[in-house]
């Protein structure tokens, strides 16, 4: 079998992005994107605080959500790839004022989609 053929059978793997699982929006997360998505999926769940490269792709796919949940985004995206900030603690990241402490945030890295608990693209 080929390498493509075999990552065609791979499933899609759809990131939710949260410093606590137990807070609603997660969970309200969760609940939809399992309601509302077809095919084979995997979902990851991501407590640390996105990398510069995964940041540029979500501000290209909705920079409206990711500014809702990284409230000072432009200046986020403007750091060197190293800075510590980058795979921080997200709970660290809430603290600090750069993650939003009252919602979450999913990326579908395949199908180029994003959201939080109140809007999805």
């Amino acid at each position: 079998m080929s390498l493509f053929r075999s990552l065609q059978h791979q499933p899609r793997v759809i990131t939710l992005f949260t410093h606590s699982l137990q807070q609603n929006s997660s969970q309200r997360i969760l609940e939809s994107l399992r309601a509302n998505t077809s095919g084979k999926f995997k979902f990851e769940l991501e407590s640390k605080f996105p990398t510069l490269d995964q940041l540029r792709y979500m501000q290209s796919v909705n920079p409206t959500i990711l500014s809702t949940q990284v409230p000072n985004v432009k200046s986020v995206l403007a750091k060197p790839s190293h800075d510590p900030l980058f795979q921080s603690e997200l709970e660290k990241c809430v603290k600090g004022g750069q993650w939003n402490p009252n919602s979450s945030m999913w990326v579908d890295w395949e199908q180029q989609r994003m959201g939080n608990e109140r809007y999805e693209w």
